[in-house]
């Protein structure tokens, strides 16, 4: 996928966690609100849509892209 399109992309929680995974990143749904953290920092990395899926710019900005 090319960059703008990840950027543009809506992604499940599965797809998120798996690529904070590729990155080294442990990250898991938080119950009370559904964001997604980092297991590590307790930072946010993003917070879902009314779908309960995850801005592609929220994640790659978190990555550092």
């Amino acid at each position: 996928m090319r960059y703008w399109e990840a950027r543009e992309a809506q992604v499940t929680p599965e797809e998120a966690i798996e690529e904070c995974r590729i990155h080294q990143i442990e990250a898991i749904v938080r119950e009370s609100d559904s964001a997604l953290v980092d297991v590590t920092t307790g930072e946010v990395i993003a917070h879902p849509d009314k779908y309960a899926d995850y801005c592609g710019a929220d994640i790659l900005g978190y990555l550092g892209y």
